[in-house]
């Protein structure tokens, strides 16, 4: 199954507005996006999609600053996890936990899947031979340890970078935009992250300007062909901008007026 839709991955290359948003971000096209001393970027993609689209080798802007919440079809791992949850065995597992002698090699095993790494019909660990890979990618009540544990380290670094924005905010007077593309009800993960996210914004600045104290301000754009829709209501005028098209055109129209203005 996974093997299937990672071939399908591997052939399927990334949509024109893929290149457009490097070109905004690490690329200067966005005078004002600047990447820190340390390294850090003041973009993030936070996204669901398990295509590993934004892992792209042309997309510079992205390699270290991207949280795939539902993992990548395009490393798999040792499947030595799949039996346990919060390190105790799984009901029906019992023969498999028996077989089952994981080492830590196995627990950090990762291949990154290329035409080459899926002639085979099977993928055995390189480091016990014995059990086989399985994509990273976390399933419907998935407790395996090695999926989780990857996301949850991506996790934690998006929610650091999203506190500074907070923070940059509050203290620095900066603006903040949301660029929502293509996320639809059915798995609305992003659509709540987005939104969670511009309401806390919202709050910053609501407070600071009670103080009397000068913030900085936060826009949503919300790109989706047919739920583009925002019902989000906040104490603090936000701007909030719904386009109904589909996000390669969508981006491609964007860049079209940032070429007027700058």
């Amino acid at each position: 199954f996974w093997l299937a839709f990672t071939r399908s991955y591997l052939k399927t290359k990334p949509h024109s507005g893929y290149e457009l948003l490097d070109q905004w971000c690490q690329g200067g096209k966005l005078p004002n996006l600047i990447i820190q001393s340390d390294g850090s970027t003041p973009w993030w993609v936070y996204t669901s999609n398990v295509d590993g689209h934004f892992r792209n080798t042309r997309l510079a802007s992205f390699r270290e600053s991207v949280c795939e919440i539902h993992g990548c079809a395009l490393e798999f791992k040792c499947a030595c996890g799949i039996g346990f949850a919060n390190g105790e065995p799984r009901l029906g597992w019992q023969k498999w936990n028996e077989k089952v002698q994981p080492t830590d090699a196995c627990r950090e095993t990762k291949l990154v899947m290329t035409d080459d790494a899926i002639s085979s019909s099977l993928l055995l660990c390189s480091h016990c031979q014995l059990l086989p890979m399985r994509a990273n990618v976390l399933m419907f009540h998935d407790t395996d340890e090695n999926i989780l544990r990857s996301i949850s380290v991506e996790r934690d670094r998006y929610q650091a970078w999203e506190a500074t924005v907070e923070k940059d905010i509050e203290t620095s007077g900066k603006r903040f935009v949301v660029l929502e593309l293509g996320c639809g009800p059915t798995v609305p993960a992003v659509r709540e992250e987005s939104e969670e996210v511009v309401s806390d914004c919202a709050k910053i600045i609501q407070s600071d300007k009670s103080r009397g104290v000068k913030s900085g301000s936060v826009s949503f754009i919300r790109i989706n062909p047919k739920h583009a829709e925002i019902s989000l209501s906040t104490s603090e005028p936000t701007r909030m901008i719904s386009i109904f098209s589909k996000a390669e055109a969508a981006l491609k129209e964007i860049d079209r007026w940032i070429d007027l203005l700058i």
